[in-house]
Order: structure tokens, then C-alpha cells, then sequence
């Protein structure tokens, strides 16, 4: 068990760390180790250290030509996820609202998040069941439309790796049979569109689409959900046509078109 000096260390390591990379600025984008040490008060030794760290990592690269640290590629790709969601919740936002108050059921905007549906927003109507989802929450991904649907556009081994692990069986109708379910996927491709019906919770359906970014990759699902009794195959069928539309409404203001 680690003892409460080794948790300090590592926090105050957490910490440098971050400071480390706080201190390139558009100014100075290149930094040595003297100067960071000494800017920051840190010892060099540690510095070094863990400069190393950053540069395993590819948050930090050196120049050979000036010997000095600058930002790495793993910092871009971070900030490239953290903006692409910004504009992804800001460009769907009045779309999801719409779908919710036009067909008075609740609509989500999803990601993947590892092995996880997050949930970047929420609308409810007047007439929406209420359900335990909220913006930001972590949700099953194998039983429900949204992760089904990421899922279904997933590099393979991806896919493979996901069901390396068993699928829990929340009711009759979910789907833990890794052969069945490669097959659910494979449907999902070929309609456009994923259904769970009663797979997580027995009396709720959920109907999502994609919505994919300027490179044409699959990045989100959006959403209606409700209780079964209003989801007959027609009504299914039918969100599945307007929430399709809705994807690629909010695919085109990404910089996807399809034609």
C-alpha cells in the first residue's frame, strides 16, 4: 500500500510535470532545462527527468538544432478532441433540441469515451419519460443505440478489444453472444442506424444515427429515446429517417458532405 510520503512525491511530480508544460508560451515555445529549472525553482536533475517522461509520451520533443524542449504532437491531439467537442455540442445543441420538442421524446448527443457512452447533452420535452441520463454521465455502451452505433464504426480492433471483456445481461433482449453481436453490428452498417429495444432497461427504446467530422470518421451519435409502447416499427423507422437527417445536418456544419 503506498504510504503518504510516496503519494506526495507523486502529486508534487503530477505537478511539475504540469507546470513543465504551462511554461511554453507563444513567446518562448522552446525552453532548456537550465532555464526551466531555474524559472521554475525545480531541481535539474528533476527537470530532466521529467522532461523524459513528457517525451516518451510525445508531449514534449527536443530540438536538435537549438538543444532545447518544445511542445509535442500529443498536446495538438489532445487540444484536437477537447476543441472538435466544443464545436460538436455548440452546432448540435439547437438540432437535439428541436428533434426533442418536435417528436416529444428525449434526445442525446453521444461519444465514445474508452469503453463508455458519455453523453456531451440532454434535451427533454414535455412529454419525456424521465431517465436516469444526464450531460457528462458514463452509460453502458453494448446495450444501448448510441454505443451499439459507435461501436458499429469502430476501428476493429477496437471492437475486438471491447469484447474481449463479457457483456453484462441486463434483460432478455440484450445481446452478449460475441458472434450475435459482430452481426448486430454489421446490421448497424448497413441500415445506417442502431435500435435498442428494451436491451438495457426492458420498457425503454432508443433510435441513433451518426454524425460524422470533415474526415468523414463516425465521431458521434445522436439520440431519441423513450418508452416502448411509443417506439412501434413504424415510429422507428420513422425517427430513424429524421434522426439520419440530423446527422447529416450536424455532419455538414463539422465539414462533412456527402456528396
Amino acid at each position: 500500500m503506498m504510504d503518504q510520503n510516496q503519494s506526495k512525491n507523486i502529486l508534487s511530480s503530477v505537478n511539475n510535470s504540469i507546470r513543465i508544460l504551462r511554461a511554453f508560451t507563444m513567446e518562448q515555445p522552446q525552453k532548456g532545462v537550465r532555464e526551466l529549472a531555474s524559472e521554475l525553482g525545480i531541481g535539474k536533475s528533476s527537470v530532466q527527468r521529467i522532461l523524459a517522461t513528457l517525451a516518451s509520451q510525445g508531449f514534449v520533443r527536443k530540438n536538435e538544432e537549438t538543444n532545447k524542449y518544445e511542445l509535442g504532437l500529443s498536446v495538438l491531439e489532445l487540444s484536437s478532441i477537447f476543441l472538435a467537442n466544443i464545436d460538436l455540442h455548440h452546432e448540435a445543441l439547437p438540432i437535439v433540441t428541436k428533434l426533442a420538442h418536435t417528436h416529444k421524446e428525449t434526445s442525446h448527443l453521444a461519444i465514445l469515451d474508452k469503453m463508455d457512452v458519455v453523453y456531451l447533452c440532454k434535451v427533454e420535452s414535455e412529454n419525456s419519460i424521465k431517465l436516469r441520463s444526464h450531460s457528462g454521465l458514463h452509460n453502458h455502451t453494448h446495450c444501448t443505440s448510441s454505443g451499439k452505433l459507435l461501436l458499429a464504426y469502430s476501428d476493429p480492433y477496437f471492437v475486438d478489444s471491447f469484447l474481449r471483456n463479457d457483456l453484462t445481461k441486463f434483460t432478455t433482449t440484450t445481446i452478449t453472444d460475441r458472434k450475435a453481436f459482430l452481426h448486430e453490428l454489421e446490421k448497424i452498417r448497413k441500415q445506417g442506424y442502431s435500435v435498442s429495444r428494451g436491451e438495457f432497461r426492458r420498457d425503454v427504446t432508443s433510435v441513433s444515427a451518426p454524425i460524422r467530422d470533415h474526415s468523414r470518421k463516425v465521431i458521434s451519435a445522436i439520440n431519441l429515446v423513450g418508452p416502448s409502447n411509443r417506439f412501434t416499427l413504424p415510429r422507428i423507422q420513422f425517427f430513424a429517417r429524421e434522426l439520419i437527417r440530423a446527422g447529416e445536418l450536424i455532419s455538414e456544419k463539422l465539414g462533412y458532405w456527402s456528396r
